[in-house]
Order: structure tokens, then sequence, then C-alpha cells
């Protein structure tokens, strides 16, 4: 797969991500309708566990945030500096130093063996 394929193809999942998180903001507002129905004290409950809505939302927008900030080539240390969610900022920039050929110790089994490619942002 050529590089530009490789943008095309992060650019394609950052839309598909944002889209993603359109629906569970959607979803997140039914829920609070139907939240809203419940007695009071039944709903504080309910409420607290209906945040998670918004939680994913913003997971899936800084995930989208980074997919377009790779396939416009930023460099990774400047996209994964964007991340407005320390925690995943933290998981992906782990995830980026152990791609780098420096990262890796010697006496490390994976880098020894080829197992992660030089520039390879695994997310997964």
């Amino acid at each position: 797969m050529a590089e530009t394929d490789n943008r095309d193809l992060l650019a394609a999942m950052a839309a598909e991500l944002s889209d993603i998180r359109a629906e569970i903001e959607a979803a997140g507002g039914l829920v609070s309708e139907v939240l809203r129905q419940l007695p009071a004290e039944t709903r504080l409950g309910y409420l607290t566990r209906s945040q998670s809505f918004d939680v994913l939302s913003q997971r899936i927008e800084a995930l989208a945030g980074l997919a377009q900030a790779v396939a416009e080539e930023q460099p990774m240390d400047t996209a994964l500096a964007a991340l407005p969610l320390a925690e995943m900022a933290e998981r992906m920039q782990e995830t980026a130093h152990r791609a780098r050929p420096s990262a890796a110790p010697a006496d490390d089994p994976d880098a020894a063996s080829g197992a992660s490619a030089p520039g390879v942002l695994h997310l997964f």
C-alpha cells in the first residue's frame, strides 16, 4: 500500500470516527431524555453512569483528531501532544516510542526479531 493510500485511509478513519462520535452523542441525548422521566431518587445513579457517553465521545473525537493529524503528515510527537485526553496521549506516546528503533533496547526480543517495523504506529 502506497504512502498516499495510508494517508487516505487514515483520513477516512478520522471521518468514520467523527460520525461514530455524533451517533454516541445522539444516543447519550436519548438516554438523558429517558432519565428525566425517572423519579429524582432513582435518577442520580443513572445520570452518573450515563456520563460514560460523554467519555466515549471524547475518546472517539481524540482518535479522529490523531488519525487526521497523522494523515496530514504532522510529526508524530506533535500529533500526540495535541491529544486532549492525557491518559490516552500517554498510551499512544508509549506505543509510538516503542515503534521507533532507537527506543527498543538491545535485549528486547521483539526488537531483535523485527516484530515492530520502524515508524509504525500501533493503535491497539
